[in-house]
Order: structure tokens, then C-alpha cells, then sequence
């Protein structure tokens, strides 16, 4: 009950609807709430809906897991874990991978600058971000495949094309941003539905393949968020700041997977 994972399901008799997850199960939102924002086959128009809304809605469906009297509207929508298959949970229109990690950003930079400061100057007041590819957001459990691009090694005569000879894995958190902001408009704390664990795929080269995939199938819901602080030693500009003595912050997440 802590963090009400949305996600979009659809089983072997219905299209791909918004339900969120309770165990081992899936409580269909479209059936229990009677909106048809819910009998959408993604996230999206739920998160147009702003702030307000989502604040509405989890207070509703958390009353309707925990008050015994709606047992009777509850028990026939939901749907066992094991005969839901699951879809990406948003159309992704666009996203920013940032350097968010400390102790991530010093290894780059220690393998990019030996023998210089591992963090450039301007980190501790804004992390590095890269704009990253929308299309490569796919639902937990898709094949990632190993990209192919351009290489040349110092000792090679020429370059040469073909699959990337690296490829990690890593656990991140996301932010999911709902409601649209205007060009030249701040991104506010209060836009972003939730944090969400995702998993992305990330090569060493060829150039232009850094990111091949990057997977998602839940997002957990939050109440709305406090203002954030951040620890001793980082320095955000104003519009990211928080007025208030800094504190350490850690994001717990349960998100199943």
C-alpha cells in the first residue's frame, strides 16, 4: 500500500487498460472507478490529469484496498498477476538521462580524465544530463538487442562496423513527468507523478549506441511530494532549491519488479 504501482495490463479477453498493482494481482482502475481515462491503453491521459487528480485517485483506490465494505466492488476486478500481460506504462514523448550518482559520475570521469578532478566543476550544481532517445523506452522482459555502430582502436589501420563488444546493465530511478510545461517554463516537483525503477541498457561504443534500451513496467505513486533538500556539499541553483537546513535524502524504493 505504500507506493500503489500503476502499470497498463491486458489479458487473453480484454485490450490493455490501467490497473494497479496489489500483490499478486491487478486491480482494474477502469472497472472500479468508472472513469474512462483508465480504459486507455496507457498512462498518459491520467497524467495530463495533474496533480490534484492523482492525489484523488490514490486516496480512492487506497480506500477501496483498505474499507471492508467495498470488498464486493474490489473483489471482481481484480485480475491474478500470472494471467496479466503487462505493457509499457506511458507513451514516452520525451527524456533527459542525467549523471544523478555521485559516486557513477567520479568512476566516468576517472575513466575519461585519469589523473584529473573525476567530477567537473559545474556537477554539484547541476548533474550532467544527455538527451536520450524516447523509442528506446520499451516495456520490462522486451530483447534488448546489441547495437552496431562504428569503431576504430588506436592500433587499427581503419575503422570498422559492427556490434558493440560491451554492454552493462543498470538499476535507475526515473522520474515521470505528467503535465506539460510551456518552452522556457521550469519543471516543477509537482508535475512528476512518481519515481519509477527502471533498467538501462548502456554500451561503451560504438559512438551513438551508448543507450540501446532502457526497460520500465510499473510506476509507483507517491502522495504529494515534500520539497527536497540536498546534502551538505552540492550547491542546485535557486530554481532547485529548497529554502530550509539541508538534510541527506534517500529515495526507498519497493517497486516491484
Amino acid at each position: 500500500m505504500s507506493n500503489l504501482p500503476y502499470g497498463v495490463f491486458s489479458t487473453a479477453d480484454s485490450e490493455p487498460r490501467v490497473g494497479v498493482r496489489i500483490g499478486d494481482q491487478v486491480l482494474d482502475l477502469a472497472a472500479v472507478l468508472d472513469d474512462p481515462v483508465f480504459a486507455e491503453p496507457s498512462l498518459n491521459a491520467f497524467l495530463a490529469q495533474g496533480r490534484a487528480r492523482w492525489d484523488a485517485v490514490r486516496a480512492r483506490v487506497t480506500e477501496l484496498l483498505t474499507d471492508e465494505q467495498w470488498r464486493a466492488v474490489v473483489e471482481p476486478a481484480l485480475v491474478p498477476l500470472d494471467q496479466a500481460r503487462l505493457h509499457l506504462p506511458f507513451t514516452v514523448g520525451d527524456y533527459v538521462d542525467f549523471y544523478a550518482s555521485e559516486h557513477h559520475a567520479g568512476n566516468i570521469g576517472r575513466m575519461f580524465r585519469p589523473g584529473s578532478e573525476p567530477l567537473t566543476p559545474n556537477w554539484k550544481h547541476l548533474p550532467i544530463g544527455y538527451h536520450g532517445r524516447s523509442g528506446t523506452v520499451v516495456v520490462s522482459g522486451t530483447p534488448v538487442l546489441r547495437p552496431n555502430g562504428q569503431r576504430k582502436a588506436p592500433a587499427d589501420a581503419a575503422p570498422s562496423f559492427g556490434p558493440s563488444r560491451r554492454l552493462d546493465i543498470e538499476a535507475e530511478v526515473g522520474f515521470v513527468v505528467g503535465t506539460g510545461t510551456k518552452p522556457g517554463q521550469p519543471v516543477a516537483r509537482r508535475t512528476s507523478l512518481s519515481t519509477s525503477s527502471a533498467s538501462a541498457w548502456s554500451t561503451t561504443g560504438p559512438p551513438g549506441t551508448s543507450r540501446p534500451g532502457s526497460t520500465c513496467r510499473w510506476v509507483p505513486s507517491w502522495a504529494s511530494p515534500s520539497p527536497p533538500r540536498c546534502r551538505p556539499g552540492w550547491f542546485p541553483w535557486p530554481h532547485l532549491s529548497t529554502p530550509g537546513p539541508p538534510r541527506r535524502s534517500r529515495i526507498r524504493s519497493r517497486c516491484p519488479t
